[in-house]
């Protein structure tokens, strides 16, 4: 038995936990991508296992931190982080069997106290003359699982058992003609909104519609009675009939009581129930198929169910889909009336919601929504609370939260989503605030391993100043090139003035000519400038003389096989190289860009997909050439405040659209002629008209310039050269040192270090201009968040200088990669608006501390790798030295490890306080915050891994260091762009996996075993 406790508290189980949690989260959302959430929730969130392994792994750590002694006053910042996942592992289970979601649906004008659940389930119930039971299952199916459903209700010392045969999503019910079968009627109705609803009466069942109840020879008092009469089929009601023709002939009553006759081509109305019967069998059977199209109607699952009454059995077909509460199915059986549903449930509240008004502001001159919101009036008695719910601003009451989650389309109507879990989120947060608490602290209890590594580093460093000397080389860099212009460029002053120029993006943000010049060039050429015209220029001339530049090869075309197709020579078309008269054959490229979208992006070949892109480029062109991107002209009146360009003047109407129409070709005629004194005017009015129609979302004349300089310098750009080039400088200096120990340079160590703190407030002063140029936080897509974690790395590299000089060089060669990948063209630079759900302070902060710790691991990682490197090429000539620099990196790879893990938990945690906060939901397995729990646990496991038999020592920190950085770019990039989930704002199709990253992957993983076989080696000979 103490065996038995002592594994079950052991370091080791802990680890074997760690990685089968990891994996098996990590696993779900591969399942979700490829079968759907509730499969993933079915086979791995909501299983039966996963519930125990979490309860395991509660007991683990409730013993380990007794065993370990975290309950002691010298570690009591240890044990406060500890004993926090207690807490969030109990919230998570309060919110999972307390809690509860919903939606909740107003028109403008009406109130609401009803919510419609998230979850679904199966309502059974059976009566008879004297007692009715009934019993309610929550439920998960999918095409994927078994489906597993049974329930035994008791009635009367009778036996009523309901089990699910079949389940098929987006169903729907064929009835086939069958010898052996049973007589079954087949009815269409439509409701007063004009849904139609199409289903199958089998003898004995009934079925509620809109409120009336249908029945088939069924024992129940039905509003609408179908029965059979010598083979015929009639029908009477309780309520007068009208009946009338498909071709609308005046209408015939059936009086209440009274039957009739089944026409099926007869359409039967009662109030507002209307229906007809399609088909009447005397023998078949149905059987469920899948159809997703299900006639233009919202998609319905169904459940086969067999019901059995003592010895009697039965089969009902249940319709129902999640959120919406679906009428349930009944039927006689053996004296027993029976009934099932299936779908959500309507919750009622003590207290109703009013909407007076729902309010829907998009960007100017663009469909996206920039907000929305629902002035809504609370009634709870005597109480009467008006409220604004919108996005990131919810309306919380007696623990009910109700959050802005969508809208009608007819903007007449909002749908709140609803959240009760007050116990579970104030238990859970509870769990982030002691968790954050006591990790701050533990940096600085001196008792911690934290402080232990930072004096040891400490000691490594006094050292070093005994045996080595130390040299950081200084570096310049500078780069110049130039073409010689074969183009005539406008005048240099005229196209500062024009830069300023204020167009509307397509997003519908308004932004200086220079900011869509430089997007252009960027997409077309791949260049900054072209022949000594900057991208303003250019963007100004193409316009003005699109003739001209018709014939310029300004267009990249990277594959030889298609320039080859196109007839060119070198890495550029022109427009009339691929666009050509009807006569010489029209668009070159329109068969091979038909072919190229046929297929899946992951299938596309090179040339495929440098035909998309090139189509992409030459679409481009063609719209500067016809003037489409200048949108210059600010719609008078207009309530989306939308500019537009001199080919949709008619919208500006009466003397602005002459005024529009005459000075574009005045303005485009002057500048193609060169008259620079009548251009220049002719500039002049343009703005002052912008001025006049469009103040209200023109931005400052100072945002204007600094957006100007800020695309002139391209900050980032040249900071990736310089990081790269200085970082590897600095990196091999640094080598030399080691091998070399006799180099001295101090002042060009100092010099070097000055240089990085310059460039450092450089890379500062960018983050900050995009920020106030953009008006929000600069890290809202994947090019700004790869700025700031290039921003974060440097920052820490500066924090460890003291440390080890080497760390320094290695962060400063990763901030400059980090920014080199920002650049790339599947990254977007351009400044864009933000979504809604982005609009959160939260966000920022969430953001900002995950960002940062991808700088820590980062610096980890590079270290672990120079480790391997060194380990690889240790020779008993320079053993000395090598193991001294491999042991002083190791304490910056263990220090770097425990704040990246402090910082990654909290941030991510962080991320679920602005999850609730926007959507109501803290945690919801989302792939994003999924993979960053897979991240936590991967470096919760390298971080104790020095207390696991086996997994010691420095090759093992320093390979799992490096391996363990490929979770956070699946968090970072596999999940953007390869799973879809909340985090994917309106991500298209997933780009297939560059090769480069397979041989990435090959050869760390030839460098880990050729490190592992070095070691293992050295290790047997000082054995000997």
């Amino acid at each position: 038995m103490k065996k038995f406790v002592s594994f079950l508290f052991s370091m080791f189980f802990t680890g074997i936990l760690f990685v089968v949690f990891a994996i098996s989260i990590g696993y779900a959302t591969f399942i979700e991508n490829d079968y759907g959430t509730t499969t993933a929730k079915i086979l791995i969130y909501n299983a039966r296992w996963f519930e125990i392994l979490l309860l395991v792994i509660s007991v683990n750590l409730i013993g380990s931190i007794i065993i370990n002694g975290l309950v002691s006053k010298k570690k009591w910042t240890n044990f406060l982080f500890h004993f926090a996942f207690l807490f969030i592992i109990l919230g998570a289970a309060f919110t999972r069997y307390i809690g509860y979601e919903g939606t909740m649906h107003i028109r403008e004008g009406d109130s609401s106290n009803t919510i419609v659940s998230t979850e679904s389930f199966i309502n059974v119930s059976a009566s008879d003359e004297n007692q009715t039971v009934s019993d309610e299952t929550e439920v998960l199916f999918s095409p994927y699982a078994s489906n597993r459903f049974s329930e035994t209700l008791h009635l009367d010392n009778q036996e009523i058992h309901f089990e699910n045969l079949q389940y098929v999503p987006s169903a729907v019910e064929s009835v086939v003609p069958n010898p052996s079968g049973e007589p079954i009627v087949s009815v269409l109705t439509v409701n007063p909104g004009m849904q139609r609803n199409d289903f199958n009466l089998k003898q004995g069942n009934s079925k509620q519609v809109d409120g009336y109840s249908l029945g088939f020879e069924s024992a129940e008092n039905n509003d609408v009675s179908l029965f059979i009469n010598d083979g015929t089929l009639f029908i009477s009601a309780n309520d007068s009939l009208r009946v009338t023709g498909m071709q609308g002939t005046e209408p015939i009553v059936i009086p209440p009581g009274e039957s009739a006759q089944i026409e099926t081509q007869k359409v039967y109305s009662m109030g507002e129930l209307n229906f007809a019967v399609k088909q009447f069998f005397m023998k078949a059977v149905t059987q469920l198929e899948y159809d997703p199209s299900q006639r233009g109607g919202a998609a319905n699952d169904a459940l086969r169910m067999l019901v059995t009454v003592g010895d009697q059995s039965k089969e009902l077909i249940v319709f129902g889909q999640k959120g919406v509460v679906s009428n349930p199915v009944n039927a006689r059986i053996n004296g027993v009336t029976v009934s099932a549903s299936y779908g959500s449930k309507n919750i009622e509240l003590p207290f109703s919601l009013y909407l007076e008004d729902f309010q829907l502001e998009r960007y100017p001159g663009s469909n996206s929504p920039s907000s929305y919101a629902s002035e809504v009036v609370l009634r709870d008695g005597e109480v009467e609370m008006p409220y604004r719910i919108f996005m990131n601003n919810i309306l919380k009451y007696e623990g009910y939260r109700f959050f802005q989650s969508s809208y009608d389309q007819d903007e007449r109507g909002t749908i709140l989503s609803v959240n009760y879990d007050v116990l579970g989120t104030s238990v859970t947060y509870f769990g982030y605030l002691i968790m954050t608490i006591g990790m701050i602290l533990t940096l600085f209890n001196r008792s911690s391993r934290f402080r232990s590594l930072v004096k040891g580093s400490g000691k490594m460093r006094e050292k070093r100043r005994k045996l080595f000397a130390v040299l950081i080389f200084a570096f310049s860099f500078s780069a110049v090139s130039a073409q010689t212009p074969n183009l005539q460029p406008p005048d240099k002053q005229h196209v500062k003035e024009f830069e300023e120029l204020l167009l509307q993006s397509r997003k519908g943000r308004v932004e200086p000519a220079a900011t869509l010049a430089s997007e252009i060039m960027r997409k077309v050429a791949k260049k900054q400038k072209w022949e000594g015209m900057s991208a303003s220029a250019v963007f100004l001339d193409m316009q003005a003389s699109p003739e001209k530049w018709r014939n310029v090869r300004f267009i990249k075309v990277a594959n030889p096989e298609l320039r080859n197709f196109l007839g060119i020579n070198g890495k550029y078309a022109a427009f009339n190289d691929i666009v050509t008269s009807r006569e010489r054959g029209g668009y070159k490229l329109s068969s091979l860009v038909n072919a190229a979208y046929e297929k899946s992006s992951a299938k596309r070949n090179k040339l495929e997909k440098e035909v998309i892109n090139v189509d992409e480029r030459v679409n481009i062109l063609n719209s500067v050439f016809t003037g489409h991107f200048f949108t210059v002209f600010p719609v008078p009146g207009d309530e989306n405040k939308k500019w537009v360009s001199v080919n949709e003047a008619e919208t500006l109407g009466g003397e602005h659209q002459v005024f529009a129409e005459q000075i574009v070709s005045n303005y485009f005629s002057a500048v193609g002629n060169r008259n620079w004194p009548a251009a220049n005017q002719l500039l002049a009015q343009l703005k002052s008209y912008q001025q006049q129609q469009g103040a209200e979302i023109i931005p400052s004349k100072t945002k204007i310039k600094l957006e100007v300089l800020y695309h002139k310098l391209d900050v980032f750009g040249k900071l990736s050269k310089i990081f790269m080039t200085l970082g590897l400088v600095l990196l091999f200096i640094q080598l030399i040192t080691i091998f070399n120990p006799k180099v001295k340079l101090n002042k060009l160590r100092r010099g070097g270090f000055l240089l990085i703190v310059l460039l450092f407030l450089v890379h500062t002063a960018g983050l900050a201009v995009r920020w106030y140029i953009s008006g929000h936080a600069p890290w809202s897509n994947g090019y700004e968040s790869m700025v700031f974690v290039s921003w974060a790395t440097l920052l820490a590299g500066l924090i460890f200088v003291r440390r080890s000089e080497i760390t320094l060089s290695l962060t400063t060669l990763l901030a400059g990669l980090t920014l080199l990948v920002a650049s790339f063209s599947w990254m977007s630079p351009e400044i864009t608006n933000l979504v809604p759900v982005l609009k959160s302070y939260w966000l920022i902060v969430h953001v900002a501390v995950i960002m940062a710790s991808y700088g820590f691991l980062g610096i980890a990682a590079l270290l672990g790798l120079l480790n391997l490197i060194l380990m690889v090429f240790r020779t008993p000539g320079n053993l000395t030295r090598i193991s001294f620099t491999i042991k002083e990196l190791v304490y910056i790879i263990n220090i770097s490890l425990i704040l990246g893990l402090f910082t990654l938990t909290i941030g991510s945690f962080l991320g679920g306080v602005w999850a609730n906060e926007s959507w109501g939901r803290y945690w919801g397995w989302d792939p994003k915050e999924t993979w960053a729990m897979v991240t936590i646990l991967v470096y919760a496991f390298i971080v104790h891994m020095y207390k696991i038999p086996g997994l010691k020592g420095n090759y093992a920190i320093s390979a799992a260091s490096l391996l363990g950085f490929g979770s956070v770019l699946m968090t970072y990039f596999g999940v953007n762009y390869y799973l879809s989930g909340l985090h994917s704002y309106a991500q298209g199709e997933p780009a297939p996996i560059p090769n480069g990253v397979y041989i990435a992957v090959f050869l760390v993983l030839v460098l880990v075993t050729a490190a592992y076989f070095s070691e293992t080696k050295r290790k047997q000979q000082k054995l000997k």
